[in-house]
């Protein structure tokens, strides 16, 4: 198994926060916000084969101080996708991708510590997007099991209110939270500690979507993708939307118009990629690329329901 050295250096995350929150949040002309408060931690993962124990680490982002309250704040733990937590690994130095980092910025302005556990760079893999279903070993199912051991490490934090803790995740990471929150597994069931909100962005939802799956999410959740997104269609989340009308607990899906996957990356254009296994129509790929409007209207739906739900 390859390993990436002595993977991101804590300055460097640092330095690259200060950077996209620069960019992404200051006026022109306007002093530059403070570079966020970053370090690396050490989690411990069970692998559900055989339940042998990964060392994985997480990148730990503290609530701005000015913005919280007195006492522990509200966390987030947040899942990449399957295209992994960097756009860059080199001399074992990671630097989070514009989409990290804008949401790292946004959450911890808004007073949320965020816990953001890599799933890939332990075990060796930059990317599973080229994989197919078959090929990746990191599977959603599995990565349930780095969630609880992220719910582990952050529940033993003197600064985090065990009360107020939520999920997010993007695509692949979205379908590790829908399956790290669904009830009708038995170690999500057993969990003692369980999340009080979930947001997915463009995650996969056709595991839960036929009504004969149980489905049943442990937490509010919240659904956010574009309609034109051909990469997870939106048809498989509206049916769980339907499917689960009337539950004890809420689901609220959001779609935007002419956006597609990937809709709140910075400064990404939209594109056609053909690289991508097991999705989109045969010899037709996949559409992934930013919509600055749709990511502005979904920020704040996030924010709002996270602040309804941990806030209270």
């Amino acid at each position: 198994m390859r390993h990436w050295g002595k993977p991101l250096a804590a300055f460097c995350i640092a330095a690259s926060l200060a950077v996209i929150g620069s960019w992404a949040q200051a006026a022109p002309n306007s002093a530059p916000p403070p570079p966020l408060e970053a370090r690396r931690v050490s989690l411990t993962s069970v692998d559900s084969k055989g339940g042998k124990a990964t060392a994985l680490y997480g990148v730990w982002i503290k609530a701005r101080k000015s913005l919280t309250t007195k006492g522990p704040a509200p966390t987030v733990i947040a899942l990449h996708g399957c295209g992994g937590l960097y756009s860059m690994v080199k001399d074992g130095k990671g630097e989070f991708t514009p989409r990290h980092l804008a949401m790292a910025r946004v959450l911890s302005d808004a007073g949320y510590n965020v816990l953001f556990p890599d799933s890939f760079t332990p075990r060796g893999r930059r990317s599973t997007c080229q994989d197919t279903v078959a090929q990746r070993e990191v599977s959603a199912m599995n990565r349930r099991y780095d969630v609880q051991a992220a719910l582990h490490w952050v529940t033993s934090q003197p600064d985090v209110d065990v009360k107020r803790i939520a999920l997010l995740g993007w695509s692949h990471g979205a379908s590790t939270l829908l399956a790290s929150i669904n009830l009708a597994e038995t170690d999500v069931a057993v969990r003692k500690i369980q999340p009080r909100a979930a947001v997915a962005f463009y995650p996969d939802c056709r595991p839960y979507a036929k009504t004969t799956e149980p489905f049943k999410p442990a937490a509010p959740l919240l659904i956010l993708m574009g309609e034109n997104d051909d990469w997870t269609p939106p048809q498989a989340c509206e049916a769980i939307e339907e499917k689960m009308k009337g539950s004890d607990t809420e689901i609220a899906l959001r779609l935007y118009p002419d956006t597609y996957h990937d809709f709140d990356a910075p400064g990404l254009p939209v594109h056609v990629r053909m690289d991508v296994a097991g999705v989109g129509k045969r010899g037709e790929g996949v559409t992934s690329g930013g919509n600055p409007d749709a990511r502005s209207q979904a920020y704040r739906s996030m924010l709002n329901f996270l602040d309804a739900k941990l806030n209270y």
